[in-house]
Protein backbone atom coordinates (compact mmCIF):
# COMPACT_ATOMS: atom_id res chain seq x y z
CA UNK A 1 0.00 0.00 0.00
CA UNK A 2 1.31 3.35 -1.20
CA UNK A 3 2.20 5.79 2.23
CA UNK A 4 0.73 9.33 1.88
CA UNK A 5 3.00 11.95 0.92
CA UNK A 6 3.63 14.14 4.37
CA UNK A 7 1.43 17.17 4.75
CA UNK A 8 3.94 19.52 4.63
CA UNK A 9 5.86 18.16 1.66
CA UNK A 10 2.69 18.41 -0.16
CA UNK A 11 2.27 21.85 1.05
CA UNK A 12 6.01 22.81 -0.31
CA UNK A 13 4.97 21.02 -4.21
CA UNK A 14 1.51 23.28 -4.45
CA UNK A 15 3.38 25.93 -2.77
CA UNK A 16 6.11 25.74 -5.18
CA UNK A 17 3.25 25.93 -8.16
CA UNK A 18 1.33 28.83 -7.12
CA UNK A 19 5.03 30.83 -6.99
CA UNK A 20 5.62 29.50 -10.49
CA UNK A 21 2.42 30.83 -11.67
CA UNK A 22 2.47 34.46 -9.84
CA UNK A 23 6.07 34.94 -10.93
CA UNK A 24 5.39 34.48 -14.23
CA UNK A 25 2.47 36.51 -14.19
CA UNK A 26 4.17 39.63 -12.48
CA UNK A 27 6.83 39.49 -15.13
CA UNK A 28 4.10 39.34 -18.27
CA UNK A 29 5.55 35.92 -19.00
CA UNK A 30 3.82 32.97 -20.59
CA UNK A 31 4.09 29.47 -19.23
CA UNK A 32 3.45 27.89 -22.05
CA UNK A 33 6.33 29.76 -23.58
CA UNK A 34 8.93 27.64 -22.97
CA UNK A 35 9.01 24.12 -21.85
CA UNK A 36 11.98 21.84 -20.91
CA UNK A 37 12.24 18.98 -23.94
CA UNK A 38 11.83 15.28 -22.73
CA UNK A 39 13.53 13.83 -20.17
CA UNK A 40 15.06 17.07 -19.40
CA UNK A 41 14.70 18.85 -16.05
CA UNK A 42 14.64 22.58 -15.50
CA UNK A 43 16.67 24.82 -12.92
CA UNK A 44 14.94 25.12 -9.76
CA UNK A 45 15.00 29.25 -10.07
CA UNK A 46 12.87 30.97 -12.42
CA UNK A 47 15.18 33.99 -13.05
CA UNK A 48 18.56 34.79 -12.60
CA UNK A 49 19.30 35.47 -8.91
CA UNK A 50 22.28 37.87 -7.62
CA UNK A 51 24.55 34.94 -6.15
CA UNK A 52 27.40 35.55 -3.38
CA UNK A 53 30.49 36.39 -5.44
CA UNK A 54 33.01 34.01 -3.21
CA UNK A 55 30.46 31.18 -2.99
CA UNK A 56 30.38 31.20 -6.65
CA UNK A 57 34.73 31.16 -6.92
CA UNK A 58 34.95 34.68 -8.33
CA UNK A 59 38.53 35.25 -8.53
CA UNK A 60 39.60 32.29 -8.62
CA UNK A 61 41.76 30.64 -10.61
CA UNK A 62 40.95 28.28 -13.31
CA UNK A 63 42.72 25.34 -14.27
CA UNK A 64 44.28 25.37 -17.74
CA UNK A 65 42.15 23.13 -19.63
CA UNK A 66 43.08 20.94 -23.38
CA UNK A 67 40.02 20.20 -25.05
CA UNK A 68 38.55 18.60 -28.49
CA UNK A 69 37.20 20.84 -31.18
CA UNK A 70 34.26 19.47 -33.15
CA UNK A 71 37.51 19.71 -36.41
CA UNK A 72 39.31 17.55 -34.42
CA UNK A 73 41.81 19.82 -32.98
CA UNK A 74 43.12 20.31 -29.70
CA UNK A 75 43.44 23.04 -28.17
CA UNK A 76 44.46 24.75 -25.20
CA UNK A 77 41.56 27.10 -23.31
CA UNK A 78 41.99 30.39 -21.65
CA UNK A 79 45.70 30.80 -23.03
CA UNK A 80 43.72 33.48 -25.21
CA UNK A 81 45.41 35.82 -27.46
CA UNK A 82 41.65 37.82 -26.88
CA UNK A 83 42.77 41.41 -25.00
CA UNK A 84 40.38 40.77 -22.03
CA UNK A 85 40.35 36.82 -21.64
CA UNK A 86 37.68 34.16 -22.47
CA UNK A 87 34.05 33.77 -22.76
CA UNK A 88 32.35 30.57 -21.96
CA UNK A 89 28.83 30.05 -23.32
CA UNK A 90 27.23 26.76 -22.17
CA UNK A 91 25.12 25.84 -25.27
CA UNK A 92 22.65 22.71 -25.52
CA UNK A 93 20.69 22.58 -29.34
CA UNK A 94 18.22 20.32 -27.33
CA UNK A 95 17.17 23.29 -25.32
CA UNK A 96 14.99 25.78 -25.71
CA UNK A 97 16.40 28.59 -23.55
CA UNK A 98 19.64 27.86 -25.46
CA UNK A 99 17.31 28.15 -28.63
CA UNK A 100 16.15 31.32 -27.59
CA UNK A 101 19.49 33.02 -27.06
CA UNK A 102 21.43 31.63 -30.26
CA UNK A 103 20.72 35.35 -32.00
CA UNK A 104 22.16 37.48 -28.83
CA UNK A 105 25.01 34.75 -28.20
CA UNK A 106 25.74 35.47 -32.06
CA UNK A 107 25.90 39.70 -31.34
CA UNK A 108 27.49 39.13 -28.51
CA UNK A 109 30.43 37.03 -29.82
CA UNK A 110 30.72 39.58 -32.88
CA UNK A 111 30.76 42.28 -30.77
CA UNK A 112 33.27 41.78 -28.48
CA UNK A 113 35.71 39.38 -30.87
CA UNK A 114 39.59 40.37 -30.32
CA UNK A 115 38.66 41.87 -27.12
CA UNK A 116 37.31 38.05 -25.69
CA UNK A 117 37.97 34.64 -27.16
CA UNK A 118 34.84 32.84 -27.42
CA UNK A 119 34.46 28.84 -26.09
CA UNK A 120 31.53 27.05 -26.38
CA UNK A 121 31.12 23.96 -24.92
CA UNK A 122 28.51 21.32 -24.55
CA UNK A 123 27.94 18.84 -21.59
CA UNK A 124 24.87 17.36 -22.07
CA UNK A 125 25.38 14.07 -22.60
CA UNK A 126 22.78 13.20 -25.55
CA UNK A 127 24.29 16.14 -28.13
CA UNK A 128 26.05 14.73 -30.48
CA UNK A 129 28.49 15.91 -33.39
CA UNK A 130 26.23 16.36 -35.88
CA UNK A 131 24.28 18.75 -33.39
CA UNK A 132 27.34 20.76 -32.38
CA UNK A 133 28.34 20.92 -35.70
CA UNK A 134 24.66 22.29 -36.77
CA UNK A 135 24.73 24.76 -33.88
CA UNK A 136 27.84 26.24 -35.19
CA UNK A 137 26.81 27.04 -38.07
CA UNK A 138 23.62 28.69 -36.95
CA UNK A 139 25.58 30.62 -34.45
CA UNK A 140 28.25 31.73 -37.44
CA UNK A 141 30.87 33.41 -35.24
CA UNK A 142 34.16 32.55 -34.57
CA UNK A 143 35.08 30.75 -31.35
CA UNK A 144 36.21 26.93 -30.16
CA UNK A 145 33.57 24.64 -30.51
CA UNK A 146 34.02 21.98 -28.39
CA UNK A 147 33.69 17.85 -28.72
CA UNK A 148 35.34 16.13 -26.18
CA UNK A 149 36.31 17.39 -23.06
CA UNK A 150 32.78 19.32 -22.39
CA UNK A 151 32.34 17.25 -18.99
CA UNK A 152 35.54 17.95 -17.57
CA UNK A 153 35.59 21.94 -18.42
CA UNK A 154 31.67 21.92 -17.05
CA UNK A 155 32.84 19.71 -13.46
CA UNK A 156 35.67 22.54 -13.69
CA UNK A 157 33.91 25.71 -14.00
CA UNK A 158 30.75 24.43 -11.95
CA UNK A 159 28.27 24.35 -14.84
CA UNK A 160 24.72 23.75 -13.63
CA UNK A 161 22.56 25.04 -15.95
CA UNK A 162 22.53 25.22 -19.92
CA UNK A 163 22.28 28.90 -19.28
CA UNK A 164 25.52 29.23 -17.41
CA UNK A 165 28.51 32.08 -19.23
CA UNK A 166 31.56 32.37 -17.76
CA UNK A 167 34.46 34.83 -18.19
CA UNK A 168 37.77 34.22 -17.48
CA UNK A 169 40.07 36.95 -17.92
CA UNK A 170 43.91 37.25 -19.05
CA UNK A 171 45.51 35.97 -15.59
CA UNK A 172 43.06 32.76 -15.49
CA UNK A 173 40.49 34.49 -12.90
CA UNK A 174 37.26 33.72 -12.78
CA UNK A 175 35.44 37.37 -12.97
CA UNK A 176 32.07 36.31 -14.19
CA UNK A 177 29.79 33.50 -14.14
CA UNK A 178 25.87 33.85 -14.60
CA UNK A 179 23.01 34.33 -17.03
CA UNK A 180 23.27 36.32 -20.39
CA UNK A 181 20.28 38.36 -19.30
CA UNK A 182 16.95 38.01 -17.54
CA UNK A 183 14.92 37.64 -20.56
CA UNK A 184 14.01 33.97 -21.22
CA UNK A 185 13.91 30.76 -18.88
CA UNK A 186 12.05 27.92 -18.37
CA UNK A 187 8.43 28.97 -17.83
CA UNK A 188 8.69 32.02 -19.02
CA UNK A 189 9.20 34.63 -21.26
CA UNK A 190 10.04 38.79 -21.22
CA UNK A 191 9.09 41.23 -23.99
CA UNK A 192 12.42 42.68 -23.53
CA UNK A 193 15.65 41.89 -21.49
CA UNK A 194 15.83 44.20 -18.45
CA UNK A 195 19.23 43.44 -17.17
CA UNK A 196 22.25 42.33 -19.50
CA UNK A 197 24.21 40.59 -17.38
CA UNK A 198 27.08 39.21 -19.87
CA UNK A 199 27.32 42.34 -21.64
CA UNK A 200 27.67 44.66 -18.22
CA UNK A 201 30.42 42.37 -17.32
CA UNK A 202 32.46 42.65 -20.44
CA UNK A 203 31.89 46.20 -20.63
CA UNK A 204 33.07 46.03 -17.24
CA UNK A 205 36.25 44.06 -17.61
CA UNK A 206 37.30 45.67 -21.17
CA UNK A 207 37.21 48.89 -19.07
CA UNK A 208 39.64 47.70 -16.66
CA UNK A 209 36.99 47.08 -13.95
CA UNK A 210 35.47 44.54 -12.19
CA UNK A 211 31.53 43.64 -13.28
CA UNK A 212 29.29 45.46 -10.88
CA UNK A 213 26.91 42.00 -10.77
CA UNK A 214 29.74 39.34 -10.63
CA UNK A 215 27.43 36.21 -10.45
CA UNK A 216 24.04 35.22 -10.92
CA UNK A 217 21.93 32.19 -11.31
CA UNK A 218 21.40 31.00 -14.78
CA UNK A 219 17.63 29.67 -15.79
CA UNK A 220 17.74 26.95 -18.35
CA UNK A 221 17.96 22.71 -18.03
CA UNK A 222 19.65 21.18 -15.41
CA UNK A 223 23.14 20.11 -16.09
CA UNK A 224 24.86 16.65 -14.21
CA UNK A 225 28.66 17.88 -14.60
CA UNK A 226 30.09 14.40 -14.26
CA UNK A 227 33.29 14.07 -15.70
CA UNK A 228 33.04 10.41 -15.65
CA UNK A 229 30.27 10.09 -17.80
CA UNK A 230 32.57 11.64 -20.43
CA UNK A 231 35.72 9.72 -22.46
CA UNK A 232 39.06 10.79 -21.19
CA UNK A 233 41.19 13.85 -22.67
CA UNK A 234 44.62 14.07 -22.84
CA UNK A 235 45.82 16.27 -19.65
CA UNK A 236 47.77 19.58 -19.99
CA UNK A 237 51.27 19.12 -19.74
CA UNK A 238 53.46 20.99 -17.34
CA UNK A 239 52.00 23.75 -14.79
CA UNK A 240 48.57 22.93 -14.92
CA UNK A 241 47.67 26.97 -13.11
CA UNK A 242 47.93 29.88 -15.34
CA UNK A 243 49.68 32.23 -12.90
Amino acid sequence: MDTPAPCHLLAAVAGAALLLLSWATAIGGELESIAPPAGRVPTIHLGPRHLDAAEQGIGRTVPRMRVTTIDGIEADLFETGAAHGTVVVVRDPACPVSQRYTARITTIARRYAGDFDFVFTYPATDTGDADRTADRATIGATGIFVSRGSLELAATLGVNSTGDTFVIDRDGRLRFRGAIDDQYGIGYTRDAATRHYLRNALDALRSGESPRVPATSAPGCYIDADPDHAPPVAPVPGDHLLS
